[in-house]
């Protein structure tokens, strides 16, 4: 373990759904999460509260790192899909050891460094360049985003909200699917769509598009293990449009920030719809960028199957900080 690391941190992975807590040790072998708990938010007031279950049963840290699902300056967040706001400066008060915040799919790109290759399945091998960008994104409660550059001796996290682009039509059947979502949100951001609540809302536009009556919203769960199983055509209808949209965004954001080091689909939702990803729905239009579509296939495109990589990349985080202060 490199000097001045602390022995033990705390790691924290929180979403718009659940908070996944775990400690973990700096081995010579790689890290190790040495202890790990799983709870709904619903069940808790705040973060401190869940802190206080999972530190009466494990030993105390020396330094923390939360990955929040939300935009912070490092010491306070207030999430996008949860109702929370947390203060970092307060709970290392409370806690006694310092704590740091970061984006969720900043501790993503943290995490990637952790990952080998039985932890990633390949889209698109492409033609990797040694120290170009990577990318990393996914859908899960939201949609989440953060690229990652060389820093000379290692990969530097650079977080951001690209979720909240603009959603960008491609055909005819896209522009009416805008119309759609038009009507119930005002601005469309490629997050109503590639997220768990957009899953259910492509379920009702197709639904709709088709002449059917929308009788009740479907759970985006529900909708993904129908078109998984092949029994509803209009679930099967709202994937193949999901995984179209979702390699369409994937290749524009790969084209912004350069992303030849590797694009990354993490999250809640990827690993669960394997098989859709690989019918080549999502390639299509990953690589649909007119005179760049040739270039986008040297791309390298993986979907990561390590459910644990938040927190790895946390943990990480946690033993960069370049102080012991949250202030």
């Amino acid at each position: 373990m490199p000097e001045g690391r602390p022995a033990t941190v705390l790691c924290a992975d929180i979403g718009g759904s659940n908070t996944r807590l775990a400690l973990a040790e700096s081995r010579p072998a790689g890290l190790d999460l040495i202890a790990r708990q799983s709870y709904a938010n619903a069940e808790a007031d705040g973060l401190a509260e869940l802190l206080r279950r999972f530190l009466s049963g494990n030993a105390a840290p020396t330094a923390a790192c939360l990955a929040v699902a939300g935009p912070t300056d490092g010491t306070r967040v207030e999430l996008t899909n949860l109702a929370w706001a947390i203060d970092a400066g307060h709970l290392s008060d409370e806690f006694g050891f310092p704590i740091r915040l970061i984006n969720d799919f900043e501790a993503v790109a943290w995490g990637l460094d952790t990952l080998d290759a039985a932890q990633l399945v390949t889209l698109q091998a492409g033609q990797p360049l040694p120290h170009a960008p990577r990318l990393a994104l996914g859908p899960g409660t939201g949609l989440g985003v953060a690229h990652s550059v060389w820093l000379g001796d290692r990969y530097g996290p650079l977080p951001g909200e690209g979720g909240h682009v603009a959603f960008a039509p491609a055909d005819i059947e896209q522009v009416t699917l805008l119309d759609f979502l038009q009507a119930k949100f005002g601005r469309v951001s490629a997050e109503r769509i590639l997220s768990g609540p957009g899953i259910a809302d492509l379920y009702a536009f197709c639904r709709t598009a088709s002449g059917r009556p929308v009788k009740r919203q479907r759970e985006a769960a529900e909708v993904t293990r129908a078109a998984l199983d092949g029994g509803d055509p209009v679930a099967g209808w709202a994937m193949r449009l999901f995984v179209r949209i979702l390699g369409q965004t994937a290749g524009d954001l790969a084209l912004i920030t350069g992303a030849r080091g590797g694009v990354y689909l993490a999250g809640g939702i990827p690993p669960r719809i394997l098989p859709l990803l690989e019918e080549g729905e999502f390639l299509a239009g990953f690589r649909g960028k007119g005179r760049f579509s040739e270039a986008m296939r040297s791309v390298p495109v993986h979907v990561v199957a390590d459910p644990d990589i938040g927190l790895k990349g946390a943990a990480l985080a946690a033993y960069s900080m370049p102080s012991r202060s949250t202030r």
